[in-house]
Order: C-alpha cells, then structure tokens, then sequence
C-alpha cells in the first residue's frame, strides 16, 4: 500500500514574482501575512532579482515552512516575469492559486474576498480595475492609462473569449488550480491571465472591484519592449491556439478568397470570352474550394481533429448553400443592369460574405475545443482526483495524445517513449546535482501513465510526488490499473481522440525502470 505524501497540500498558493523589491518586501509580507491569518496557505516567490532580494527571500524561507523560494540565475531567467510566473505556479501545491505583484499595487487584503468568491463557485477570480468600485489610479500618467486600456480593448475585440472579464490583462486574479495542471503556457511578456481566459474556456469567471495602487518602492517594469511583447502575444494566441479568435480567421478566409475569384471572373469574362454568368461557377468553385479547406484547416482547427466533425460539415453546408443562393443571384441581377462582371462579382460576393456570416454566426463563435477543456470536465477532475489519491501523488494532470504537446516538468523525450509504447514509466528527480547523504531528503517523481481505448492512445496522465519515498513499481502497477477509469470521463468530454492503434510494445509488461 503506498504511504501518503510528506505534507497535505494547502489550501492556497499564492505566487509571487520578485525582481529587485528588496526595498519593499518588508512591508509587503507584512500586509500578506496579515491578509491570510487563519487561512491555510503558502507563499511561493520567485526571484530574478540582482539586489539584496534574494537574501531577504532566504531568510524569510529558513523562518516560515509556509514559504517557498525559487531563485533563479542566468538562462533560468529567459522570458522574464512571464516564465517567472510559470514557474511559481508549478512550484505550488494549493487547491485555489493566486497570483499578484510584489510592488503593492495589487493589495493583499483582497486576497480573502477572493477566496469567497472562489468559495461560491467561481473557477477563475480576476481583481479588475474596471468593473464597478475598482480604478486604476495606480497607473502613472495619462499614457499609461490610455495604453492599458487599448491593450484590454485589443484582447477583448481578437478574443471573444477574453470578454469573459473587464480586465483580460490584470496580473491579480485566482483560480482552481486544476485550471493550470496540463496547460502548457507560452505567454509573451506578463499577460498570464489572458493566456488562461483563451486556453481554458468554459470557466465560470468573477470580477471584483480592485483599486490598483501606487507604487509602494521601486520602478515600474513596464516599458516600449513590454509593450512589443504584448503584441506578439496576442500574435502567438491568435496563430497557435487552434480556435480562437475564430470569427477573425474566417473573416480573413474569405477575403483571401475574394483575393482568388475576382481575378479569376475577369480572366475568364474578359480575355477568356466566356460569358459572365457562365465564368462566375469555375471562378467561384476555385474561390469556395480555397475557402473551405482553409477553414478546415486553420478557422475549424481545433474542431477537425475531435472524433465528430458534425460543425465542421454543418459549417461548409451552409456556407455553400448562402454562397450560391445569394452570390450567384445577385451577380445575375447586377449583370443585367450593364454593370462590368468584376464589379457585379465584387458586390455579389460582399453580399455572399454577409449571407455566410450571418448563417454560420454560432458556428464562428464556437468556443475553442481545445485539450485545456479537461480542467473543467467534471468527470475528468473526479478520475484524476481518484488516480491520485490511489498512488499517493499531489496531483495528476491529463495531457493529450499529440505528439506535439509536451510538459514543462517531465522531459519530452520521455512523453514521447510512453507515447510510442503505450507502456508506463517512472521518473525521479534528485534534490540536487550533488549526491545526497542524508536520508528523507525530499525528491519530486513522476508517474507517466498512458490512457488506452479501444481506438488507441487517449490521452497521457502524470502523477507528480514531493516527498522522501519516490514513486516505484507497486505505484506504477496500481496507478496503471486506476488510468483506465479516465478512458470514459475524457471520451465523455468529446477529448479524447485516437493518433492510431497501439503498436506491439504495448503487449508487453508495463517498464517499471526509474529514468
């Protein structure tokens, strides 16, 4: 029977990030430790600091248990604020996380009312300086707040699902962590929150008035460069997040392929010799084929790889039938009215572009259906919540079947082995690069557990362990007996989707060698 971990995670984690605070973390702490007295808690912070931070941050950690710190050096501190705040939230271990600013323009005192929110049922937090009550008086100078709010009105207009709250772009917010188990962040600059709000749709999101504060010491971080980063920020959601932002995608199918069927009528029309109402059907085939494969492939991303593809279908019925039925019999009238066929075709097709869009108006909003859908599944939580109390890990998180899609604890070359396979593994990671000569020192091991359906590879779940005993083959035999309760709860989340039967290896006995 496998013992329990070293210590029952908290309740709360709160995150976070310093760089060179030393003159306000004194007073920081002090309002913190405040704000959650009586509450079970810890305090994870992560450093890039190149003051006397770090030293504080050390002595603050030998005083408290409930304070953990990740100092970081050289190449660990590649992205900046943003991997910062990755990294503290794999550092933490609570049921709800909070992130928040170090500088005291985001108060810790409202850390307890976030909570009651969370408490009533909201999975996602966010302390907003524009809903009613809240301001962002803290901003210095009238560019600032002029540059904030364009940047909210920015995410808000590309992502409809960044309506979900007034500020998409706070750095204050709470939520469940199983929001974040599995997500693979790639944020650019320090717009977590809006990476979560496009990543993890289906949130139950609350607002609540926050009164963004001055400056307590230091400089502010932002700058021309953050602002650069934020725009390749909404550039990589919008590029590498299959589903968003789709209703703009479509859009711009449809003008590239206006691009195609307007030249084409004029070749065909004019030094083709074809009669207009005769080249508009192969110019307008060319332009609806270019358009339909690339809003199967780009708008509809996210929809085409799940097991039913019924919107996708139901998509390009529609968008044929609204194309023919208006374009062609709008290009015929204007034609008749000695109007030239390029400019018929180009008000013909404007009226078609309307017509598709109004028809396929739910279909273009769709939420993206992507693998970050787990962390709201009801029945996936409760399998994974199960799986890991059998093996006696902190959390198990579900990852999907895709080659591409890796972790950012455990080594993609090992996801792919067990990928391949369909055997699982065990991976341990020391304390330290030095060896270890006393005993119970703490070690973080992984479980890597494939999910198997009859159609193939389901999915991926790792377990993670913080504790002296690391996990071992008794773990690996009971957790692979456990996984197969998942194959149900992530079929039943329209997730789960087969990359091809499992191959010979998987006859074998499940690898209970430590990598």
């Amino acid at each position: 029977m496998a013992t329990p971990a070293a210590d029952p995670p908290p309740r709360l984690s709160v995150v976070i990030p310093t760089r060179n605070e030393a003159e306000g973390l004194g007073a920081l702490w002090t309002r913190l430790a405040a704000a959650l007295t009586g509450i079970d808690a810890e305090v994870c912070f992560v450093d890039d600091s190149d003051d006397a931070t770090p030293a504080l941050l050390a002595g603050l950690q030998a005083e408290r248990a409930d304070v953990h710190c990740l100092l970081r050096h050289g190449a660990e501190r590649a992205g900046g604020l943003s991997t910062a705040v990755v990294a503290g939230l794999h550092l933490a271990r609570g049921e709800l996380v909070c992130v928040m600013d170090a500088d005291l323009q985001h108060p810790p005192e409202l850390i307890p009312r976030m909570l009651a929110a969370a408490g009533a049922g909201a999975d996602l937090v966010v302390a907003s300086r524009y809903v009613s009550g809240g301001n962002a008086g803290g901003l210095a100078g009238l560019s600032r707040h002029l540059v904030s709010r364009a940047a909210g009105a920015a995410a808000r207009v590309l992502f409809h699902e960044a309506r979900q709250s007034t500020d998409p772009l706070s750095g204050f917010f709470l939520c469940r962590r199983r929001l974040i188990d599995g997500i693979e962040f790639r944020p650019v600059g320090f717009k977590i929150l809006l990476e979560l709000l496009v990543c993890v749709p289906g949130m139950r999101v609350v607002d609540i008035p926050l009164r963004f504060q001055a400056r307590a010491a230091g400089s502010s971080k932002a700058s021309a460069r953050q602002g650069l980063l934020f725009l390749r920020h909404l550039m990589s959601l919008f590029l590498q997040v299959d589903g968003s932002a789709r209703i703009w995608k479509f859009a711009l199918v449809g003008v590239s392929g206006l691009g195609l069927f307007l030249p084409s009528l004029w070749a065909l029309s004019g030094p083709g010799g074809v009669p207009p109402l005769l080249a508009f059907l192969p110019a307008f085939a060319l332009s609806f084929g270019w358009n339909a494969l690339w809003n199967r492939l780009w708008t509809f991303a996210d929809q085409r790889r799940r097991p039913r593809q019924g919107d996708v279908r139901v998509f390009l019925t529609r968008a044929l039938l609204a194309s023919l039925l208006v374009m062609y019999p709008c290009f015929a009238l204007l034609c008749l009215t000695s109007l030239p066929p390029l400019a018929a075709g180009a008000l013909a097709a404007v009226a078609g572009m309307l017509a598709n869009g109004l028809i396929n108006r739910r279909s273009t909003r769709l939420a993206p259906t992507i693998w970050g859908q787990v962390a709201v599944d009801a029945g996936v939580r409760l399998g994974l919540t199960r799986l890991a109390r059998a093996v006696a890990a902190d959390r198990a998180v579900a990852l999907p079947p895709d080659p591409g899609v890796g972790s950012a604890t455990v080594p993609s070359e090992l996801l792919v082995r067990v990928r391949r396979s369909r055997r699982g593994a065990i991976w341990t990671e020391s304390a330290s690069h030095r060896a270890q000569r006393r005993r119970g020192i703490g070690l973080t091991s992984y479980l890597i557990l494939p999910v198997i359906d009859g159609r193939g590879l389901a999915g991926i779940v790792v377990c993670e362990r913080r504790a002296a005993r690391p996990f071992d083959a008794s773990d690996l035999e009971t957790g692979l007996h456990a996984v197969d309760d998942l194959v149900v709860a992530l079929a039943g989340a329209g997730l789960a989707h087969p990359i091809g039967p499992a191959p010979q290896a998987a006859e074998a006995e499940p690898d209970t060698a430590a990598l």
